[in-house]
């Protein structure tokens, strides 16, 4: 069997969890997407001729354009790919997959005037939503997945007064239970709430889709020049502001001033997760410079 073919079979197993509600819409399209681009690179090889080495070669071509995190996430992928087919009694022995490590250094935030100058400058539509997102710490996908009637909803089908369901509905899954849950609303979110869901039905999508945020985001701050040549716009460190960093952005505000469970249960995030604090609070050169300013020997 080819391991493309082995992939297809994944892939429908997968679907069917999904509509089994065991595994989040969301999810399933992302691994399938890996899946299709795992299939392209490897998949001309027989699944039980499949190697080490044909694998740390593909490691080392997409290492060339993305960065290892990334590429550490495909290769979870393809191992739960290669598990499924061993359990499946398709592959007798599955083949040493390489390591990658993923530099754990932190990755300073984009000051806040980059920020406020990225919200300045891109269309209002958009502007409202990343603002949101910085307000409230939900993340782009569970913001595009928003619809009107998410205002005041609960899994009880209750209120739970000035907040936002997240996953409260059947048809918005979540990845894990901690992700259920009531985001609430300060008096500015809850302005850009009413203008992003003024006028739309209960069942429609009230914020604009990921791609489409951050499509808006690089073009305010990227401008071809003479002979296509690009030409940054805006202060340092505006050209790296992704939608994923409003989330970062709200973490950081709020670790700040408050304990590390109300932060994860804010996000969304299993009590006591590392992740809140490896991959979301970062810190600006501000805060680095504030810290120390007031220090005396």
């Amino acid at each position: 069997m080819l391991f493309r073919n082995a992939i297809a079979d994944w892939c429908a197993y997968r679907e069917r969890m999904s509509g089994l509600r065991m595994v989040a819409r969301s999810t399933l399209e992302n691994q399938t997407a890996i899946a299709v681009q795992l299939a392209g690179a490897l998949g001309d090889h027989d699944l039980s001729d499949l190697r080490k080495s044909h694998i740390e070669l593909w490691m080392g071509e997409r290492l060339r354009t993305c960065a290892p995190i990334t590429v550490r996430g495909e290769m979870n992928v393809l191992r739960q790919i290669i598990n499924w087919c061993v359990d499946e009694q398709l592959l007798a022995v599955k083949p040493r997959l390489p390591k990658l490590s993923v530099p754990t250094v932190e990755a300073p935030l984009p000051s806040d005037e980059a920020f406020l100058w990225v919200l300045a400058n891109v269309p209002a539509n958009h502007a409202t939503a990343l603002e949101f997102m910085m307000l409230t710490g939900v993340s782009p996908h569970e913001l595009e997945r928003i619809e009107k009637r998410d205002a005041g909803l609960t899994d009880l089908g209750g209120v739970i007064g000035s907040g936002i369901g997240i996953g409260m509905r059947p048809d918005f899954p979540v990845k894990q239970a901690s992700r259920r849950r009531k985001v609430p609303l300060n008096g500015r979110a809850e302005v850009l709430w009413f203008e992003a869901a003024g006028g739309k039905a209960p069942h429609q999508q009230v914020f604009p889709t990921v791609a489409a945020m951050q499509k808006a985001i690089r073009r305010a701050t990227v401008l071809s020049g003479i002979g296509g040549t690009p030409r940054r716009l805006g202060p340092l460190g505006a050209e790296q502001i992704t939608p994923k960093l409003m989330r970062k952005w709200f973490a950081s505000k709020v670790s700040n001033e408050q304990p590390e469970h109300v932060l994860q249960r804010l996000m969304g995030h299993a009590p006591g997760s590392p992740i809140t604090r490896r991959h979301y609070v970062r810190s600006t050169d501000d805060q680095l410079a504030g810290a120390v300013e007031r220090i005396s020997a």
